[in-house]
């Protein structure tokens, strides 16, 4: 075989394997980023079951503290009222122990 067509054949082969060589990198690459996006949607799937989660037991959270604010303003409510029974009822004592005081000065 003539040199020149030795060199030639050698540099087609380099061609050919370097070609080669880049598509199966891509390809590979490519790959690579299919798995990274499959692995980054998973974890943004659990980030936002997590989420769904927090929102969940938040909303509970406020109509737990919503519903302790009305059964506070009942409470209020109730004691508000025992208070004036108990004046009411130490003003019926005054008068009680005023009428006994006057019957024993009689």
């Amino acid at each position: 075989m003539n040199p020149i067509v030795n060199t030639a054949f050698a540099a087609l082969i380099s061609f050919l394997s370097l070609c080669f060589a880049v598509y199966t990198g891509l390809k590979g690459n490519k790959r690579t980023d299919t798995k990274d996006i499959e692995e980054r949607a998973k974890e943004n799937a659990k980030i936002n079951f997590k989420l769904d989660e927090i929102s969940g037991t938040t909303r509970d959270i406020k109509n737990d503290i919503s519903s302790m604010r009305d059964d506070i303003r009942e409470h209020n409510n109730k004691i508000i009222e025992l208070e004036s029974d108990v004046k009411q009822m130490e003003k019926r004592i005054d008068n009680l122990e005023a009428r006994v005081d006057r019957k024993e000065d009689a």
